[in-house]
């Protein structure tokens, strides 16, 4: 049962109350009343104190011998001080995170809970956060000087009603040699595939509290917990071609995760995949009519859909030095169809479950301490809304309670919590596949495309990311290049498949969304861990944001897929050593 109080601004006087009392929250405040109290030349409008209390286990297998395992207990600080005011202050500046100077506030914190100590480490990371935002503020300001504004300024920050909510401390209950036994049980089932020269499984687990305090009168003690298990396995062919496939079982907690059972046998499946792909023939050059199976549908809908719905400003920088910025496809689609006016998209992030599955992208409040709201960002085709920040954007004054990733320039960034695809108009999959396959035929096509997984999140390396984005640029794509399929196939006028391997999206946008032809009357849940990364790259980036996409298969009258020329790598010249 969740525990709501009344916490009066800077004097918190809920903690009078001995069953109300946390020493991390009234420490904060009581550093927070002396940071607001001082008699600065530049007062602080804005001060925010978060502090994450984790402990973790993580362990690492491969092919049944265990690479390593460790049980750490940690607290990761996050303070912002904003200067100015809620018009104009110190971020969306080029500069507005860079501090030059000495750093005095230690990266490890206390993991105890003595108010002397952790008054000591707040107060010297506050020192630093007020330091870098009166320098941000200068330079913002040295800039603007030197800058013909064009455009209307929207004010930096938005106001926000203060919520304040305690829920229990979460701690993590894990039996850590059962769990090791589980992960190495599965690195092993890759022992009867010689065909996958490299392979590991990894668990993460992590369990904690989240501390929030803004002097707005906000403050917060929600869980903080994520576990996940992730599987990768590389296979090469026997010309040279290097194939990946991977898996993610993610939950909020370890207890959460699926069963052995069912585990092992979509790791066996994986497998499966990998070792058919090793012996089937290279993909050709295709244009045509792509069937995007559920769960393939779900991961499009999650690059290229989800990563544009999240709203960004172009910051401030000095004349004729442009910063390294990427909008938004949508940033001007507002009132522009974006999808077919049969479909919906809204973002819930309140749900829990979704009949009968559970939804990953739930959450209280954001990084901001705003809780979400239900947003109808697509209605009939047209784009209504963003995902929002408390930075304003053209438009959209306030948060609608999605930061949920750190962002650049001194902001959040927005990320989907619970993101559901509509379609008022549907039919079976066998249906669509007949759809497919019809087409094929008036048009003259020898096969039409099935697509039943994609690579993401991926776990394809920072060379192979940028070999693809420089092929998408290449080939006249979009700004974010779609990842790549992982299972295609063929499917003839008879109606049998071939899989397919090597192949990319080429020239893919999400302008392309608009011309779905057809979706499906089931849908899939998706759930998956978003890093802010391309393509959420398995293991990149510092915060993440769990999320989940639930949508439908779906039919695009026309898409183009290509072999990339790129060049390959020889097989090695001995083959492996028995593995038994």
């Amino acid at each position: 049962m969740r525990a709501i109080v009344i916490l009066a601004l800077f004097g918190f006087a809920a903690f009078a109350q001995p069953r109300d009392v946390d020493p991390i929250l009234k420490t904060m405040a009581d550093e927070m009343v002396r940071s607001r109290a001082l008699q600065l030349v530049d007062r602080p409008y804005y001060i925010q104190y978060q502090l994450e209390d984790v402990e973790g286990f993580s362990a690492s297998a491969t092919l049944g011998a265990l690479l390593n395992s460790n049980h750490n207990k940690f607290r990761a600080p996050l303070i912002e001080v904003r200067v100015g005011d809620y018009s104009f202050d110190n971020t969306n500046h080029v500069y507005s995170s860079y501090y030059p100077g000495a750093r005095y506030d230690p990266s490890q914190w206390p993991l105890d809970d003595r108010p002397a100590v952790l008054r000591r480490y707040l107060w010297l990371a506050t020192d630093r956060a007020y330091k870098t935002a009166i320098e941000g503020f200068s330079r913002k300001r040295a800039s603007l000087r030197n800058t013909a504004l064009t455009a209307e300024q929207l004010p930096d920050f938005s106001r926000a009603e203060p919520v304040r909510i305690l829920e229990p401390a979460a701690k993590l209950n894990l039996d850590d040699a059962a769990w090791t036994k589980r992960v190495i049980a599965l690195s092993a089932i890759f022992r009867a595939y010689p065909e996958i020269i490299d392979s590991s499984v990894d668990l993460s687990a992590g369990q904690g509290t989240s501390y929030f305090l803004n002097s707005e009168g906000s403050a917060q003690r929600t869980p903080d917990q994520l576990s996940e298990i992730r599987v990768r396995a590389v296979a090469q062919t026997s010309d040279g071609m290097m194939l990946r496939n991977a898996l993610v079982f993610a939950a909020d907690t370890v207890q959460a995760l699926p069963p052995d059972q069912e585990m092992s046998r979509a790791v066996r499946q994986l497998a499966d995949e990998l070792r058919a792909l090793a012996v089937a023939p290279a993909g050709e050059e295709y244009t045509g009519p792509v069937l995007f199976e559920p769960a393939a549908a779900a991961q499009l809908f999650a690059q290229a859909l989800g990563d544009n719905l999240r709203a960004t400003r172009r910051p401030v920088s000095d004349p004729g030095r442009p910063a390294p910025y990427l909008p938004s496809e949508f940033e001007s689609k507002i009132g522009s169809r974006v999808l077919p006016d049969w479909m919906d998209v809204v973002d819930d992030a309140t749900q829990t479950d979704w009949r009968g599955h559970k939804l990953l992208g739930h959450y209280e409040v954001d990084m901001e301490g705003v809780p979400p709201k239900p947003v109808a960002v697509v209605e009939k085709g047209i784009l209504k809304s963003f995902l929002l920040t408390r930075q304003p954007v053209k438009g959209f004054p306030a948060s609608n309670g999605h930061a949920r990733l750190l962002g650049n320039f001194g902001v959040y960034s927005a990320a989907a919590g619970n993101l559901f695809i509509k379609a008022a108009q549907t039919k079976p999959l066998p249906d669509l596949r007949k759809q497919l396959i019809d087409v094929c035929k008036e048009r003259g096509k020898p096969y039409g495309i099935v697509v039943r997984k994609l690579d993401y999140p991926s776990t394809m390396s920072v060379q192979e990311f940028q070999a693809l984005a420089t092929g998408s640029m290449q080939g006249g794509g979009g700004s974010r290049p779609l990842s790549p399929p992982v299972l295609a196939y063929r499917v003839y006028p008879d109606g049998h498949e071939e899989l397919v391997r090597g192949l990319r999206f080429r020239g893919f946008s999400s302008r392309l969304l608009r011309d779905i032809a057809a979706a499906s009357d089931d849908a899939y849940v998706f759930n998956y861990v978003n890093n802010g990364a391309p393509f959420a790259l398995i293991g990149a980036g510092g915060y993440v944001a769990p999320s989940t996409v639930v949508a439908p298969a779906v039919l695009f009258d026309e898409l183009e897929l290509e072999r990339p020329a790129d060049e390959l790598s020889k097989p090695p010249v001995v083959p492996p050593p028995p593995i038994e």
